[in-house]
């Protein structure tokens, strides 16, 4: 299979697992639950961040894989949760830069 076939391929798995999160009822109850986990963790990744001197995006990384490895065990959170969880924590990286520069 072909670069442009695997990519194709690859798109329409993600383009139907993000219309599945917002047009099924299980999917909006995904989201929902998904919404609960997220504020607390973020919260908690941003206080151990300020500790850190100088934190650049692959310690970032490195505390966001760990906050919810542990976190997941915790709350016995589903494997796709988890994944879900490291996913939206990791696209926040601006949003943490800009509060460490206040």
């Amino acid at each position: 299979m072909g670069r442009f076939k695997k990519g194709l391929f690859l798109g329409g798995l993600l383009g139907a697992s993000l219309m599945w999160l917002n047009a099924t009822p299980k999917g909006k109850e995904m989201r929902s639950k998904l919404a609960n986990h997220l504020e607390p963790l973020f919260n908690e990744l941003k206080a151990s961040l300020k500790q850190l001197e100088g934190p650049t995006k692959d310690m970032y990384d490195a505390l966001v894989e760990r906050a919810v490895e542990e976190y997941a065990v915790k709350k016995e959170l589903a494997e796709e949760v988890k994944v879900m969880l490291l996913r939206e924590l990791k696209k926040r990286w601006k949003e943490v830069q800009k509060d460490l520069k206040k």
